[in-house]
Order: structure tokens, then C-alpha cells, then sequence
């Protein structure tokens, strides 16, 4: 009788033991990712493919990289962060579905995307209808051109404060005669009329200003012919994708060697057979990560980010703490707009215009492959 008592106390404590452990593994388990019950959904309205697919590929890796963390260290107030993606393939019109569906079908509670201004601009209205914050990670506010409503916000900040750290280099007593050779859009034509009054507060006048359209398949040979006529010196180039190694290889052939100005980023298609012609570059460089996300970065992905990965880090962070601290979706661009957020790339504060505060810029030239500060 002794003996079957002591058994049956034996397993009353294996049976507690089992207990204890079992609720204290899931309370572990729902300490380290968060509540799946009631999830922070995010859409993302990103470029996976056409022009922009490069940079559509930095931005999730960015945004992939702060849901990983915040559902890692327990969600946020204690909720699953997911991110639902939809690909714009750089088009207007498919952004425009992409963030129907996500809104609609999805029922995301806010929405990041619009990597570029003609992708971006159609969805802010929609924003201010629906009630669904908007964060663009990777474009600028442009007075007058890319304004922003009541529900949108943007990671980068005034276009005009940026292309003005170009004052200094444009002063340069070997900078004569300026033309700028841009894409038919709100950001190209800024960079033309920041450029332009730039150059004329500095006493070198009016710059040639040459838009283009279309991407990919444009022949400049007529535009260069008429800068070397008009013996300029100095060429900013507003390009992406294979446009800039067109223009360098025409300019080239044609006999047309200026000092070359451009944007970080404007020259990804290039390959090691013609990287060459991007020996002396000169890059206005907005996309300068803090060093502690670049580390975060190269151990995920074994590159380095760039093309505003780290804003689309942080409008993670930004979206999901607004989300989280609110209780309806209509209430989110509120928080957003009157917080102040902190990331391990600094300080997050926007303006009552709904950019942020400022973008630090440096001048830096292209050699040998990489990018180094100008001196």
C-alpha cells in the first residue's frame, strides 16, 4: 500500500512538472514573436519588377529586416507585424491595383510604397479617402510638385534643401556653363529648377535644361551634340537603368568629355566591361546608412544597403509603432505626424508638411568602384 502511494505521488509532480513547463515554453514562445491573434498587417506597395525592380529588391530586404526584429523581440505591444507585398512593376496604373487590393481584399491597417514620384503620387489621394497612412520610404517632398494630404508622409525630406548640397561643387571656379539632362517627371524637373537658380545666384547663369522621356530606349547623340556646341562643361544627369550608359557611351563617341553629376544610385546598370566611364563621377549621395544598421544589414544579406533601405527599415518601425498605439486606421497618420520616433539610424520627426526634418547629403566621386568623399 506504502508503495503505491509513493507512485502515485510520483506522478502528481511528473504531471506538475509537465505543466509548468508546457506554460512557461509558450509563454516564452509568445514572448519572443509576438500575438498572431491580432496581427499589425502592412501593405507594401514596392517595384519588384521594371525600372525600379532594383531598388524594389533593397526595399523589402529593409522592411523584411525590421519585421524579422520586432516579431523577434516579442512583436509590437506585444502584436505579429506581417507585411503583405504587391509589385507595382513601376507603373502608375498598377499601384494604383496593387494598393486597392491590399486596402480592400487584404485589409491592411496602413500602407508603405511608391518608390519613385509617378508611382507614389496616385496612391496619396487614395490614402485620404480610405483613412490609410501612406509612407513613401524613398521619395523627397517637392513644393508644388510632390506635396503631401492629411494621410501621407514621405522618409526623405525637402527635395530642394538636398539638391542645394550641390552649391559648393557648382561654385568651383572649373564649373562654367551647366546643363541638366533629365527625365520628364516632378523630381527631374526639380532637380532642373534647383540647379537653375543655384546657378544663377552664383553668377553663371541659366542652365541648359533637356528633358527626355521614356526609359531604356532613348538616343541622345542630337541633346549631346547641342551641349558641345554650347560649350558645356558641367552635366547633371537625371537617369536610371541602361539610359545612363547610353548617354556616357554617346558622349564618349561624340568627343564630349564634361565633368558628370549625378545622383547615388543613377548608374546601376553599368557592368564591369563599362564601369570605366563612371571613373570620376561626381554623386550626390542621400543614402548614407548609420553604421550600426549597415552591420545589421551586411549579416542578413552580405551587401551593403543602399537605395533607401534604411528608410524603408524605418518606416517599418514607424508604421507598426503607429498601428500599435492607435486603435482605429483613421487614427494612425495622426500619430505618425505628432510623435517622435527613434531607430538605430536615429531620430524619426516629421514636419507639419509630413517629410522629415532632414536627409543628411554628402558630395562624393566615383573611383575605382566605389564611392569616396570629394574632396
Amino acid at each position: 500500500m506504502k508503495k503505491n502511494y509513493t507512485w502515485i505521488i510520483l506522478t502528481i509532480v511528473v504531471l506538475g512538472l509537465i505543466a509548468y513547463f508546457a506554460t512557461n515554453s509558450a509563454s516564452v514562445s509568445k514572448q519572443n514573436v509576438g500575438s498572431n491573434a491580432n496581427p499589425i498587417k502592412i501593405g507594401a506597395v514596392i517595384s519588384l519588377t521594371g525600372p525600379a525592380g532594383k531598388q524594389g529588391e533593397y526595399i523589402k530586404n529593409g522592411m523584411d529586416l525590421a519585421v524579422s526584429e520586432i516579431n523577434k523581440a516579442g512583436g509590437m505591444e506585444g502584436r505579429t507585424v506581417q507585411v503583405i507585398y504587391e509589385d507595382d512593376k513601376t507603373d502608375p496604373k498598377s499601384a494604383v491595383s496593387a494598393y486597392n487590393k491590399l486596402v480592400s481584399i487584404s485589409g491592411v491597417n496602413g500602407v508603405i510604397g511608391g518608390l519613385w514620384d509617378f508611382t507614389a503620387q496616385p496612391l496619396m489621394p487614395l490614402a485620404s479617402t480610405n483613412k490609410i497612412a501612406l509612407i513613401s520610404p524613398s521619395n523627397f517632398r517637392i513644393e508644388g510638385g510632390f506635396e503631401l494630404n492629411d494621410q501621407s508622409f514621405v522618409m526623405l525630406t525637402d527635395f530642394n534643401k538636398v539638391i542645394r548640397g550641390l552649391q559648393s561643387y557648382l561654385k568651383r571656379d572649373d564649373v562654367k556653363t551647366i546643363a541638366v539632362v533629365h527625365f520628364k517627371s516632378t523630381f527631374g524637373t526639380e532637380i532642373a529648377k534647383t540647379i537653375n537658380q543655384i546657378s544663377v545666384e552664383i553668377g553663371k547663369g541659366n542652365v541648359i535644361d533637356e528633358p527626355y522621356a521614356g526609359f531604356g530606349t532613348n538616343d541622345y547623340r542630337t541633346t549631346i551634340a547641342k551641349l558641345k556646341q554650347s560649350k558645356v562643361d558641367t552635366v547633371f544627369i537625371d537617369m536610371v537603368d541602361v539610359d545612363t550608359v547610353t548617354f556616357l557611351t554617346q558622349a564618349r563617341s561624340l568627343g564630349f568629355n564634361p565633368k558628370i553629376v549625378t545622383y547615388v544610385g543613377a548608374y546601376d546598370a553599368f557592368k564591369d566591361d563599362n564601369k570605366y566611364l563612371l571613373e570620376g563621377l561626381t554623386v550626390l549621395n542621400w543614402e548614407a546608412s548609420a553604421p550600426e544598421f549597415v552591420n545589421k544589414y551586411k549579416e542578413v544579406y552580405g551587401d551593403s544597403p543602399a537605395k533607401s533601405a534604411n528608410h524603408a527599415y524605418d518606416s517599418v518601425y514607424v508604421m507598426a509603432e503607429a498601428i500599435a498605439k492607435t486603435k482605429t486606421n483613421a487614427e494612425v497618420a495622426g500619430y505618425i505626424s505628432s510623435k517622435t520616433f527613434k531607430t538605430v539610424n536615429g531620430q524619426i520627426q516629421f514636419l507639419g508638411t509630413h517629410e522629415v526634418i532632414s536627409t543628411p547629403v554628402e558630395i562624393d566621386t566615383y573611383k575605382e568602384g566605389r564611392l569616396i568623399p570629394l574632396n
